[in-house]
């Protein structure tokens, strides 16, 4: 499988193994978006993720190493304060993707484990990723990664589920969001909302839907 490479746009996404639950309450959902931030943040940009029952879909970007520099000068009290994972200045070590999305799955399946009394695996084998290779990509993905709850039938409209970066958007709530690259690639919250509209409408062939 190939690595992540700096600087290019993946779409990431796993599933539970065997299909089975990833997520069994409201503190679960929030116990991973707390760890995806504190793992993942120092190395790569976020630009929509959505989490659902069994599986979860992100769209990101690695760091470069100076990028991991910038961010890490621009946050330093956070790493010291050890709301971000390490301490160590990314000038002399950087931070590996890849193995920080290994970190927060395997802080997550440590937490499952411990709180369900079980043991074992808890996603289907390393996570899943797919580089995006040109805009028109990257804007359709973003509208694919928050149209899944509407697509398996958890709601009727974007809005309405709590677990995606949709209403990080709409609320201009930026946590560890790219809140501004984003809306400025779809040439405002309008055409944000409208193109999501569009998309909503779309019939997509089974083929494309990646966790069926």
């Amino acid at each position: 499988m190939e690595a992540l490479k700096e600087g290019y746009f993946y779409h990431i996404y796993n599933r539970g193994a065997g299909r089975n639950k990833l997520f069994f309450s409201e503190d679960d959902y929030r116990f991973f978006i707390n760890k995806y931030e504190y793992y993942l943040s120092p190395a790569l940009q976020t630009f929509a993720w959505c989490l659902l029952e069994n599986h979860f879909h992100c769209l990101i970007r690695p760091f470069n190493p100076k990028e991991q520099v910038m961010f890490y000068l621009l946050n330093k009290d956070k790493f010291e304060s050890g709301y971000y994972h390490g301490s160590q200045n990314p000038e002399k070590k950087s931070f590996n993707a890849s193995k920080q999305i290994s970190h927060l799955m395997n802080s997550y399946t440590r937490y499952i484990n411990k709180k369900k009394n079980r043991s074992g695996t808890l996603v289907e084998g390393p996570f899943k990723r797919i580089k995006v290779l040109d805009e028109s990509n990257f804007l359709n993905l973003i509208c694919y990664i928050h149209r899944n709850p509407i697509h398996h039938g958890i709601t009727k409209i974007y809005s309405d589920y709590p677990y995606s970066s949709y209403c990080d958007f709409i609320k201009k709530r930026e946590y560890f969001i790219e809140l501004e690259q984003v809306i400025e690639k779809f040439g405002g919250i309008k055409n944000f909302k409208e193109s999501h509209e569009e998309f909503r409408l779309k019939v997509i062939p089974s083929e494309k839907l990646l966790l069926e």
